[in-house]
């Protein structure tokens, strides 16, 4: 399975011109957190942000992501986003579940959602909205498991939950993703949108080094910080 915390800041090379075509800066997902759509890709040079289709994308490596052509590459300027990275999760009652930091994708299927605090599978999310993640199902009367993780917290339990998964999901590319059907989101236009901005709260690397302090102005320094620990995406979030 990939995670969106090792494909984020990634480098995207082009087979067919043997060229950087950029990094990228954040995921595209639909609007029930069940499929992966693609990768909002930002060039160094003009700064422009492109959209790269999941079916477009020939592999994921240790070093970088790996497209045919850069024709794969389509201009998006698109405002909203539906990526649950850096979203507060609750559920029915108000109870805070955490905030995403990371997103498990098996092919173009989402696996599951990793918050701080728990983990869950797609199929509990009741809403994704555009500041959070509403945990539980949509039915009255299906009983959510959420209150039982919090519960055992205090008998010495891991304070996580997995869900065990006992349907097959198909990874074929045919039928995993349908891209034309849902509109993709981006995260925002360029680099220089985050720059200026605020910090909200403090922002931590690999090994607990400080990447931007609480009330600091970003500047192009803690952008390329960020980007060195795959935390670019989660600036735009922690800041206002």
């Amino acid at each position: 399975m990939e995670k969106i915390s090792n494909i984020i800041s990634k480098k995207v090379i082009s087979l067919e011109e043997g060229q950087r075509l950029g990094y990228i800066i954040n995921a595209i997902f639909d609007e029930d957190l069940k499929r992966f759509l693609g990768l909002v890709v930002v060039d160094d040079e003009s700064e422009q942000s492109f959209v790269v289709e999941y079916q477009k994308i020939k592999s994921f490596s240790e070093d970088c992501v790996v497209v045919s052509s850069l024709l794969d590459l389509k201009l998006y300027i698109e405002e909203e986003t539906n990526s649950p990275i850096g979203k507060l999760v609750y559920d029915g009652t108000g109870l805070q579940l955490g905030r995403v930091c990371d997103v498990y994708l098996q092919g173009s299927v989402v696996r599951k959602i990793v918050t701080d605090k728990c983990e869950f599978l797609p199929r509990y999310i009741r809403k994704s909205g555009k500041n959070y993640i509403i945990f539980g199902t949509k039915s009255r009367k299906a009983k959510s498991p959420a209150k039982e993780i919090f519960e055992n917290a205090d008998k010495n339990l891991p304070n996580v939950f997995i869900q065990n998964v006992s349907q097959k999901v198909s990874t074929n590319v045919e039928n995993a993703n349908n891209f034309s059907q849902t509109k993709p989101y981006r995260i925002f236009a360029n680099q220089s949108s985050i720059l200026g901005r605020t910090m909200q709260s403090d922002l931590y690397g690999f090994n607990n080094e400080i990447i931007a302090k609480k009330y600091d102005i970003i500047n192009q320094n803690i952008v390329n910080r960020a980007k060195r620990h795959n935390k670019l995406n989660l600036l735009l979030y922690y800041s206002k």
